[in-house]
């Protein structure tokens, strides 16, 4: 178990997270894996609406990048889980290691990959309506 430890230690920061976007922004995207060119797609498109956002993509779920993850989570005013999956694990993993809770979900789990209006639709459903769990179904 001590490899973990080491692996924690020696894995740079850069590599355990990647952050986009402004410091301080109307809502916190978070999203790993495949999710990414659709968020990054999205956040223009959500600017362009007047919801200014930025995106912090997981990328080490294992060891878990704990103090990178609550620096960026902690200073987010609202946070927005996007995900390829029915529960949103990636939230489940966040507040077990930081004790964050994401106040909004937007997910997809039929087997599709979300796509830019997907998770443009989303997230606006998500901080326009307050819907706590947006579910997208779009072929």
């Amino acid at each position: 178990m001590h490899k973990l430890d080491l692996a924690a230690e020696v894995i740079p920061d850069a590599k355990k997270v990647n952050f986009f976007g402004p410091p301080k922004a109307d809502v916190t995207l978070v999203g790993w894996g495949s999710t990414k060119g659709a968020i990054l797609d999205a956040m223009q498109d959500l600017e362009a609406d007047a919801v200014r956002c930025n995106f912090l993509q997981v990328r080490y779920l294992h060891p878990f990048p704990t103090a990178l993850v609550s620096k960026y989570l902690s200073n987010s005013s609202r946070k927005v889980l996007v995900e390829g999956n029915y529960s949103g694990q990636l939230g489940d993993l966040i507040r077990e290691q930081t004790g964050i809770a994401m106040d909004r979900k937007v997910l997809k789990y039929n087997g599709r990959p979300l796509s830019q209006n997907e998770v443009y639709e989303g997230v606006k459903d998500a901080i326009k309506n307050g819907t706590k769990e947006v579910v997208m179904a779009h072929a």
